[in-house]
């Protein structure tokens, strides 16, 4: 199976490359392409901003009219729901159709009100799940993806924020993609952002990880690129050999810990590293 992530620049589409992007899939054969978090309309400073851009996904359909058939893409937008909320999401479309959409769950952005599910798709025979930018910062929605049979987590990225906060937290955002394929015997997607706008700088995170952890490719952290990889996502997963409940003792513990503990003593399971943070915990 190939694969492509596109890293963008910090204006996203309005800075032109998805045709070149999907010519390139076309020539050389790619299965699966993923887009930065709020490629269509770019990344929204606030509320009223978010509104002005926000769309449905099925608004976003024409612009891959260009594509490959059987190229399936995962494009981040800001979209405008049926209940009239707005939700950072990724739309899963092919061959002219919408096959499902994603939405961000803990957004850090004003913008943005939290998704609620956790839907996996499907590319032929292999299921994925998208996990939105700073929700890879979260043990439990990867995991919870890979267990319900996912073999690639796609994670659309927009680390559009200050230079300073850009260069403290790279490292960690980076580790934490690693982290995610790794505990989840999952591939890893994720294409992000990158170049600089006044004060703000991309943090160029785009990579493709193997479920062992290693990194199969990786963009240049400074420009916009086209990352295209083959990777292999058959045979069994290894979440089967990881099932905690084979100690009974330590299960125990760990289940009567989750219950009877309020949800911030387990804050610090999540490294809070990927997202906008302007302040970072």
């Amino acid at each position: 199976m190939k694969v492509a992530a596109l890293q963008a620049d910090l204006s996203c589409h309005a800075a032109g490359g998805l045709g070149a992007a999907l010519d390139r899939c076309a020539r050389e054969g790619v299965d699966l392409l993923v887009l930065p978090e709020c490629y269509f309309g770019g990344m929204p400073r606030d509320r009223a901003a978010a509104a002005t851009v926000a769309t449905s996904a099925e608004e976003l359909i024409p612009a891959f009219g260009a594509a490959p058939p059987a190229l399936t893409v995962v494009a981040g937008f800001t979209e405008r729901a049926g209940d009239g909320r707005l939700h950072s999401s990724a739309a899963v479309i092919r061959d002219g159709r919408l096959l499902g959409v994603s939405r961000k769950l803990f957004p850090r952005e004003a913008a943005f009100d939290p998704g609620a599910d956790l839907p996996l798709h499907h590319h032929a025979d292999t299921a994925f799940g998208v996990v939105i930018c700073y929700d890879c910062n979260f043990i439990e929605p990867s995991r919870l993806l890979a267990l319900a049979g996912a073999r690639i987590l796609v994670c659309p990225l927009n680390n559009d924020l200050p230079a300073d906060v850009t260069r403290r937290w790279r490292a960690r955002s980076c580790a934490t993609l690693i982290a995610r394929a790794v505990e989840n015997d999952c591939w890893v997607i994720a294409a992000d952002v990158a170049g600089t706008a006044g004060e703000h700088e991309g943090m160029g995170a785009t990579r493709i990880v193997a479920p062992d952890g290693r990194i199969v490719g990786e963009a240049p952290a400074t420009e916009p690129a086209l990352l295209v990889a083959a990777i292999d996502p058959t045979g069994p997963s290894l979440l089967a050999r990881w099932d905690v409940a084979q100690n009974p003792a330590l299960y125990s513990r760990w289940s009567s810990s989750v219950t009877d503990q309020p949800a911030s003593t387990f804050r610090s399971t999540s490294a809070h590293s990927t997202g906008r943070a302007r302040n970072p915990p």
